[in-house]
C-alpha cells in the first residue's frame, strides 16, 4: 500500500513540487505526496511557509492521499500545527484536483480530519455563467454547526456557548462560539472596533485564552444588514489573515443564531467576500473563488534544508 494516491494519468506531480493558490488573499501551497517529496513535519512546514526564507504561505495542503470514497487531505497552519479543515483550503484543493486532472467530476468528496466534505466546482456545471476573467467559484459543504462547549473544547460545564463572557484587555467581551469541525469565537462589535489593529491585539489573547486549552479561532464581527456582515480574523496557528472560509461560516452562523441575520449571508473580509448558506438543520455551505498563482520546484539547496 502506497502512502500517496497515484495520478490517474500516470504522472505523479506534473513536473512541479508545489502549486501556490490564493482564496481571497488566504494563500496555500498544495504539495502532492509522492516518492521523493518532502514530509509535512512541523519543521518543514514552518520553513516552507516562511515568507522570508521559503516560498511563503498561510499554510500547506498535503494531498491527495488515499481515502475511501474520495480524496484525502491534510491541512497545516504556517506554525507547523495540523488543523481539522479550512474553508478556503478546501476550495483551493478542490480547484487543484480538477485543474490537474485528479478528477473530471464537478462534484466530489474530500476527507479531512474533521470528516468528509462535498466540494462542487460551480463553473463546470451545465449552463454555468461565464466568469469573464474572474476566479471561478467553488462551493464547499462545511457540515453542521454546533455551539456545544464540549465540541468547542471549552472549560467548565457543558453548555451552549451563545453569550459567553471572556475577560481580556481589562474588560469583558461577549462572544458566541461555534464548532464547524474546528472551533471559533465570534465577537459581535460596533463597526469601529472591527479593525485589523484590534484583531491583531485582541485576537491572540482570546485565541489562547484559558477558557480554550486547545486554542480557538477568533472573529470580530460587524452586522451591516440582515444579509451582510463584515469580519476581521485571527486564526490559531496562522495569526491575522485577510480571509478565512471557516471563520466566515462561523460568523454567519453566530449572526443567524443571534437573530441578527437571515440564513443567507454575504461575509465581507479584507481579502474579499464569500457567500454563506445555513440550512434549517444547521448545515453550512460556503461559496467563493480560488485561483492558482504559481507553480514551483525546490532548489537543490532548499531541498537539503528540508528534513526527510
Amino acid at each position: 500500500m502506497t502512502d500517496f494516491l497515484p495520478h490517474p494519468r500516470g504522472a505523479v506531480h506534473d513536473g512541479h513540487d508545489f502549486v501556490k493558490y490564493e482564496a481571497l488573499g488566504n494563500d496555500y501551497l498544495v504539495i502532492t505526496p509522492a516518492a521523493g517529496q518532502v514530509e509535512p513535519t512541523p519543521e518543514n512546514v514552518r520553513l516552507i511557509c516562511d515568507r522570508h526564507y521559503g516560498p511563503g504561505a498561510d499554510g500547506i495542503l498535503y494531498g491527495p492521499l488515499p481515502a475511501d470514497g474520495g480524496f484525502g487531505l491534510r491541512t497545516f497552519n504556517s506554525d507547523g500545527t495540523e488543523c481539522e479543515k479550512s474553508g478556503n483550503g478546501l476550495r483551493i484543493f478542490g480547484r487543484h484536483l480538477y485543474d490537474h486532472g485528479w478528477t473530471e467530476e464537478p462534484e466530489f468528496t474530500v476527507n479531512t480530519l474533521a470528516g468528509p466534505v462535498t466540494v462542487q466546482l460551480m463553473d463546470t456545471a451545465p449552463n454555468a455563467p461565464a466568469a469573464a476573467g474572474d476566479p471561478a467559484p467553488v462551493r464547499v459543504s462545511m457540515g453542521r454547526a454546533s455551539l456545544d462547549s464540549e465540541l468547542i473544547g471549552a472549560t467548565g460545564p457543558r453548555r451552549e456557548m451563545l453569550h459567553e463572557t471572556l475577560p481580556a484587555l481589562a474588560q469583558e467581551w461577549t462572544a458566541t462560539c461555534v464548532f464547524l469541525g474546528n472551533p471559533h469565537c465570534v465577537l459581535p462589535l460596533d463597526g469601529s472596533e472591527v479593525t485589523e489593529e484590534h484583531a491583531r491585539r485582541l485576537g491572540p489573547l482570546l485565541a489562547r485564552h484559558e477558557r480554550f486549552p486547545g486554542s480557538i479561532n477568533v472573529q470580530l464581527m460587524e452586522v451591516r444588514a440582515t444579509d451582510r456582515i463584515r469580519i476581521e480574523c485571527y486564526e490559531r496557528g496562522a495569526g491575522y489573515t485577510l480571509a478565512s472560509g471557516s471563520s466566515a461560516c462561523a460568523a454567519a452562523v453566530a449572526a443567524h443564531t443571534l437573530g441578527l441575520t437571515g440564513p443567507e449571508v454575504t461575509v465581507e473580509m479584507p481579502g474579499g467576500t464569500l457567500a454563506i448558506g445555513i440550512s434549517g438543520t444547521g448545515e453550512v455551505t460556503l461559496t467563493g473563488p480560488a485561483r492558482p498563482v504559481v507553480t514551483g520546484r525546490w532548489t537543490p539547496a532548499f531541498r537539503r534544508r528540508l528534513a526527510s
